[in-house]
């Protein structure tokens, strides 16, 4: 009985520390920004589910599913200005399998300063969460 109850026990801890939960989505995105500002394109890539776009904060139009083949077909390389962050009010609801993340960036894009919003949608999927849309915006003083 002992024994059951232990398998028990760490199947509960086993199952909630890879949970859906609101604390390992903000663990994700903190992930995530660190191989952003590490430079590790392919990681960060690997965050993303192929349906994955993006508004970027610099207002440009939406970067849509198959924008990064489509550079590579081109021969072309992707080339962001590479952002010196740190994440400000960070906050994360769960509905089911999905995540909405609510933050602030604040600091450097490249040689543009300032405060940043961030919406971004991430999906639970196969005992991970990988981002479906991510939106930024500069905020206007």
């Amino acid at each position: 009985m002992k024994a059951l109850f232990s398998s028990l026990v760490l199947i509960l801890i086993t199952t909630l520390s890879f949970a859906q939960t609101a604390e390992s989505l903000k663990e994700r995105i903190q992930e995530h920004y660190t191989a952003i500002h590490a430079d590790e394109v392919e990681t960060l890539l690997s965050h993303h589910l192929p349906e994955f776009s993006i508004f970027f904060g610099n207002g440009k139009a939406l970067y849509e599913p198959g924008w990064h083949e489509t550079y590579e077909k081109m021969g072309a390389t992707f080339n962001y200005s590479k952002p010196n962050v740190t994440m400000k009010h960070f906050s994360a609801q769960i509905y089911d399998n999905v995540g909405v993340a609510l933050f602030y960036l604040d600091g450097y894009y490249g040689e543009e300063s300032g405060l940043w919003r961030v919406s971004a949608v991430w999906v639970w999927t196969k005992g991970e969460w990988l981002e479906a849309h991510h939106h930024e915006s500069k905020l206007l003083n």
